[in-house]
């Protein structure tokens, strides 16, 4: 498939950047993701709810290319899908948002929060977190900027056969090991690197939402992201939905002991039901 953002590059993997990934910002105590049942989302009573949001559809999403670390701009449908959200997320009061360090991701915070400002001036955050790298996709080493058929590809040589997209999510953890253990660059991150980074975030910016006195939290983050989410809270509803849409938002309770897995991949927020590209990427078998 041709490459519609011969610009964009891959991002860095020096190895203090794979340290913060690993460790993210400070020494905070991991805390592991615990299972819980859904339940309501709405803040309150210092407990904390983050708001999950894939960012904006992509160049790379739209040409259909792999992309982890490596990155591309939000396609003028991506901008305009982000905004509709920040104006439907205008009466939502939030403490907090944090952002992957992908550019992509960036470019979606700063459109959700500028519409957001727009719609409700007294909506405007205060403080705004740096972007952190332990929001950022799941690294796919050799395969990245690629064409989406050659991850289709791996997975078919990995697992030897051609399995179903639902599938692969239920086998999220060997989906990872498959891809690593294909890549001779030795970028491609294993399911325990994902899961250790994810932990170390959700903890520490849950545990400093409480102590501000709870809140809704803002999170800009990526499809497989949420997808790991989605599995390390609650493997039974991993396919809840299968799609997981641009600009959707997925929510997570915290009460300072547990985490619980909520509304999952919502677009209620956007009044519209944005376009799907590589909502199910690459062509798999639903």
């Amino acid at each position: 498939m041709e490459e519609k953002d011969p610009q964009a590059s891959l991002a860095a993997t020096r190895a203090d950047e794979a340290q913060a990934l690993s460790t993210g910002a400070g020494n905070a105590h991991v805390a592991a993701f615990a299972a819980g049942q859904a339940q309501s989302s709405a803040a309150g009573n210092g407990a904390v709810t983050f708001y999950i949001m894939r960012h904006g559809q992509t160049v790379y999403n739209v040409a259909s290319r792999v992309q982890g670390w490596c990155d591309s701009q939000l396609t003028d449908e991506g901008i305009r899908v982000a905004r509709l959200l920040g104006c439907g997320l205008a009466e939502v009061p939030f403490a907090q948002a944090y952002c992957s360090d992908a550019g992509r991701a960036v470019q979606t915070l700063n459109a959700v929060l500028a519409a957001r400002a727009e719609e409700n001036p007294q909506a405007a955050l205060p403080f705004i977190h740096v972007p952190d790298p332990r929001l950022r996709e799941w690294c796919y080493g050799n395969l990245e900027a690629g064409p989406g058929t050659e991850l289709h590809a791996a997975l078919t040589r990995g697992f030897g056969e051609d399995l179903p997209f639902d599938e692969l999510n239920r086998r999220l953890p060997q989906v990872a090991e498959v891809l690593a253990d294909q890549d001779d660059t030795g970028r491609a991150e294993r399911f325990d690197q994902v899961k250790a980074r994810l932990e170390s975030f959700f903890s520490e910016a849950g545990r400093q939402a409480l102590a501000a006195g709870g809140g809704n939290v803002l999170v800009v983050t990526h499809s497989f992201v949420v997808r790991s989410v989605m599995y390390l809270l609650d493997p039974s509803r991993v396919n809840d939905p299968l799609k997981i849409k641009n600009a959707s938002v997925t929510q997570v309770t915290y009460d300072g002991e547990t985490f619980t897995l909520g509304e999952t991949a919502s677009t209620r927020w956007l009044g519209e039901m944005p376009p799907e590209a590589n909502a199910i990427p690459f062509g798999f078998r639903m």
